[in-house]
């Protein structure tokens, strides 16, 4: 056999030796590649495409979405403020609850005491002749206030009423009243007596009924501060004294 043939012979071998043979699916997309393989080459469709591509868009969109969305950072910490500690004002004193009228009232009846008081301790003007009626000497009243007896009953009815009435009617009547008349004339019993009230300061009101109240006050008595409680009532129109007490 020369060597022609024998050639030809092996690549006849060869051949028949590959076409029996099982081949790797390739996965290449040259065609020509597969026809040189004998291998069917399935055509690269769209949808395969989109198969492949899914995945990668996929993860560029969770790529940028992780950039987009804003860093979930801890809350900030702040200092903590510091504010002036709270004070609390103390409440405005209250005004009194007691109408102005009681309380210009009570010092009305207070300078009233003490003038009557005056009177009947001796503060009244007097001069010329001296009377002696056998047990006691007067004088005759030069004081403006009073002219006649019925004069002084007026002005010491005027402030007072009820029990203190009773107490200071001594001033115009009984035995031995301060002022007399003689002849026509008032006069006036003579002698000094301690007399007035020194009050120490401001009435404080109670007991409001409309048409009454009572207030004390305090009083230096002789060097003592003693309190007087004083009652009033309005008769004709007119605040007055009608009784007072010592505390």
């Amino acid at each position: 056999m020369n060597k022609k043939i024998a050639f030809t012979i092996a690549s006849m071998l060869i051949c028949g030796s590959l076409a029996s043979c099982t081949v790797e699916t390739y996965n290449g997309t040259s065609s020509r590649s597969a026809q040189q393989f004998n291998i069917e080459v399935t055509p690269y469709t769209e949808a395969q495409q989109q198969a492949t591509e899914a995945p990668k868009a996929a993860e560029t969109q969770a790529a940028a979405t992780t950039a987009a969305a804003p860093e979930n950072k801890a809350p900030e910490q702040k200092a903590p403020e510091l504010t002036a500690p709270q004070v609390t004002q103390a409440p405005a004193p209250q005004e009194s609850s007691v109408p102005a009228e009681y309380v210009t009232a009570a010092k009305c009846i207070m300078v009233n005491l003490n003038d009557l008081d005056m009177v009947d301790g001796g503060a009244v003007s007097t001069g010329g002749d001296v009377i002696d009626d056998g047990m006691y000497r007067y004088s005759n009243v030069t004081d403006p206030r009073f002219g006649a007896l019925s004069d002084v009953q007026t002005y010491v009815e005027s402030k007072v009423c009820g029990d203190l009435l009773y107490k200071y009617s001594e001033i115009y009547s009984g035995d031995v009243p301060m002022f007399k008349e003689f002849d026509g004339k008032l006069c006036y019993l003579q002698g000094g007596r301690g007399c007035g009230y020194n009050f120490k300061g401001e009435p404080s009101i109670s007991n409001i009924t409309g048409g009454s109240f009572t207030f004390s006050v305090p009083v230096d008595y002789f060097g003592d501060t003693q309190t007087f409680v004083i009652d009033a009532v309005n008769d004709g129109g007119l605040w007055k004294a009608c009784s007072l007490t010592r505390q």
